[in-house]
């Protein structure tokens, strides 16, 4: 059974770790995400997510890029395991030689907000997904949760105000450039603005279902799955329990495999089973999930063939669906 993770923040964990002092390598450490784990669990594909908190640091293009380097060195220095794809068919030269694949993406707009230039570099440097927004309003358009869950309280709402004039025109290059469009973090109006103005699917990295976690507004809404589904979209399992347990309070333990398995059933209810697959959010979550780390998601197959999904179910949700949507969408 292959795997396929849209999404999670370790490059961007080990820069903030090395600038604390502590070496860390990608090959193999105490993080949710090394390529050792990985393999054990018998994994195709892991997007890799830039993330900067642009609060914390303005020069957002400048910190990517420092976050770039670490990707890249990690890409050098392990070609035995790994080896960055910018298209479908490079996932499938990766397969045949027995390689695992990175996808690099931006989570936040302003990393490339003051230039369609700055976008195009941080293409050429293979960047092929990208959300909008973080958790703070920038030129596109504005979140549904504002603040940095780290370090202070998190607001969070349907935020019904759309994508600003520049956002619908970086949409726009986005696009052109074919990088895949992330809704993730984006507010309720800018993602039926992205779905009024894209001619593309797109989809959503690391969002759950609203409609069960009514207090997480990052969480998409019925109607929001049924469009995406219904554009060839695809959506990922966060493994976050903000974003997975029904009244869930702070200080209470991570997400249980049962609470990940409710969720698939919830929205595959709703969107159908090939709208789905996973966006751990690894490295990037407060709490860890009983599925703690990337060599343990045996434990979601297993419980999930239990729960009465069947095993080609089972296989779309942990790797086919996001397969799909690559083969159809990832152009280089």
């Amino acid at each position: 059974m292959q795997i396929i993770d849209m999404h999670c923040d370790t490059i961007s964990k080990i820069r903030h770790l090395e600038n604390e002092g502590q070496h860390t390598s990608l090959r193999r450490n105490s993080l949710s995400v090394d390529l050792e784990k990985m393999k054990k669990s018998g994994y195709t594909m892991q997007t890799f997510a830039i993330y900067v908190d642009w609060e914390e640091e303005p020069d957002a293009a400048g910190a990517a890029k420092e976050i770039l380097k670490v990707f890249q060195r990690e890409m050098d220095q392990n070609p035995d395991l790994i080896s960055q794809i910018t298209s479908y068919s490079e996932l499938e030269a990766n397969e045949k030689a027995g390689r695992m694949s990175a996808l690099l993406s931006l989570e936040e707009g302003a990393i490339y907000q003051e230039s369609t230039d700055t976008l195009k570099w941080f293409h050429e440097q293979g960047v092929r997904m990208a959300t909008l927004t973080w958790n703070y309003e920038n030129d596109f358009g504005f979140p549904n949760c504002m603040g940095n869950p780290f370090t202070q309280e998190i607001w969070s709402w349907g935020d019904n105000r759309g994508l600003k004039e520049k956002g619908i025109q970086f949409l726009e290059e986005l696009e052109h450039l074919h990088i895949l469009v992330d809704v993730s973090h984006l507010s309720d109006g800018g993602f039926w603005d992205v779905a009024k103005y894209s001619t593309r699917p797109f989809l959503a990295s690391h969002s759950n279902a609203r409609g069960l976690v009514k207090a997480s507004a990052r969480n998409l809404t019925d109607d929001m799955i049924r469009t995406l589904s219904n554009r060839g979209g695809v959506m990922g399992l966060n493994y976050a329990v903000s974003f997975m347990r029904p009244g869930w309070k702070p200080g209470e333990a991570g997400t249980t495999v049962e609470e990940i398995i409710q969720m698939a059933d919830y929205i595959t209810n709703i969107g159908g089973t090939d709208c789905l697959g996973l966006g751990s959010d690894f490295d990037g979550i407060l709490e860890l999930p009983e599925v703690s780390d990337c060599s343990q998601i045996s434990l979601l197959a297993e419980q999930m063939e239990k729960h009465g999904f069947t095993y080609t179910q089972t296989e779309k949700i942990l790797g086919g669906n996001v397969k799909r949507f690559l083969k159809e969408n990832l152009n280089g």
